[in-house]
């Protein structure tokens, strides 16, 4: 009995006795580590899975994200505008010196408060800027309009153009002008209108005594031949569209000879004018008729000691002496050429105004 239970427990340990024994005898099996996948933090850990997600957005969603953030507060979207402009005035290109050209534009849609900057170019060159209102044009058409002008004078190559500045529910926008020039057209006594109008003023402003107004008359006839005597052209009384240039250039002055002599008058027998200066500048500008070859006016410096208002028995008017019988004077007869007795002569409606001018110990520079 003893043996037959030894031999029932070595049948049954020799079994777990092996694989104990095997177990121990073979070498270990290399053991690979499987990382786990990386997750990153939250920007708030208590944020719901759904905002973790959205805080890096799909590339392919193409900034669905920054839409979304728009419509939740980011910057407003600004409603595109057109401006347009057009100018009034013009034929063939040009606009008549003298007159206006006139800036009318558009805006669309149109706000309230919205303002254009207006800017006119000489080539490059900034003229005028001038900012306006942009005023409702009504009957419901969503449309503004803006108005400007402004006087053209020099002559060059300019053109308009129109800002329209950026505001809180609307974009900037801007358009520019065709090119334009100025156009001088030549004139003669008994035309009238904003042409005549600047000629008259160009001549005043250099010296030459012309009228005041809007017509070419027989004063802006003078002046124009006092300005062709000066810059030794013909000697006539109409303006040429190139003398009207080359004054709204502020051309063809006349350069004193005797700038430091304080108040004084020149006589350039040469061109046959007569300049009243003071201060070292020209202050007018008059047409003469001086001595004929065989009667010739006398050169020098003198000063003025006499003065006969009204008429003489010689039908000398308003004169003033500088010495002995050599005086200015008005007469009925001013050719344009030397042909008086040795007097300066001067035209008759400018004859008082001369005498008025002239206070006696004045000098008197006459050269030719």
């Amino acid at each position: 009995m003893r043996l037959r239970s030894v031999l029932v427990l070595s049948l049954v340990l020799a079994p777990a006795i092996f694989a104990a024994s095997a177990s121990a005898q073979e070498p270990a099996t290399p053991t690979t580590t499987v990382p786990e996948a990386t997750t990153a933090p939250a920007a708030d850990p208590g944020a719901p899975a759904e905002a973790a997600e959205s805080a890096e957005p799909d590339p392919a969603a193409g900034g669905a994200g920054e839409a979304q953030r728009a419509k939740k507060g980011g910057a407003p979207q600004l409603q595109p505008t057109s401006t347009k402009v057009r100018l009034k005035g013009l034929r063939g290109g040009k606009v008549t010196a003298g007159n206006r050209i006139k800036v009318a534009g558009t805006v669309r849609p149109f706000h309230a408060g919205q303002k254009v900057t207006i800017v006119l170019y000489k080539r490059k060159k900034t003229i005028k800027r001038k900012t306006v209102n942009v005023r409702d044009k009504g009957k419901g058409s969503q449309l503004g309009q803006f108005h400007w002008s402004r006087k053209m004078t020099s002559p060059g190559m300019y053109r308009v153009q129109a800002i329209l500045r950026k505001g809180k529910d609307w974009g900037q926008s801007k358009t520019s002008s065709r090119n334009f020039r100025i156009r001088y057209p030549s004139l003669k006594e008994g035309n009238h209108g904003s042409a005549p109008a600047l000629l008259n003023d160009l001549l005043n402003g250099l010296g030459y005594v012309s009228s005041k107004g809007s017509k070419f008359t027989s004063a802006t006839g003078r002046a124009v031949l006092a300005y062709r005597k000066v810059n030794n052209m013909a000697r006539k009384e109409k303006a040429t569209s190139g003398i009207f240039k080359k004054l709204a250039k502020g051309k063809g002055g006349f350069k004193l000879k005797h700038p430091g002599a304080g108040k004084h008058v020149e006589a350039d027998l040469s061109r046959q004018v007569m300049v009243l200066a003071d201060n070292g500048k020209v202050d007018e500008i008059y047409t003469i008729s001086s001595g004929a070859p065989a009667t010739p006016t006398i050169k020098g410096k003198f000063r003025f000691y006499r003065k006969d208002a009204g008429y003489n028995s010689l039908g000398m008017y308003y004169s003033v002496y500088f010495i002995r019988g050599y005086a200015t004077h008005g007469y009925h007869s001013v050719p344009t050429y030397p042909a008086s007795h040795g007097c300066l002569r001067n035209p008759i409606p400018d004859s008082v105004h001369i005498y008025n001018w002239i206070d006696l110990g004045d000098p008197i520079y006459v050269y030719s």
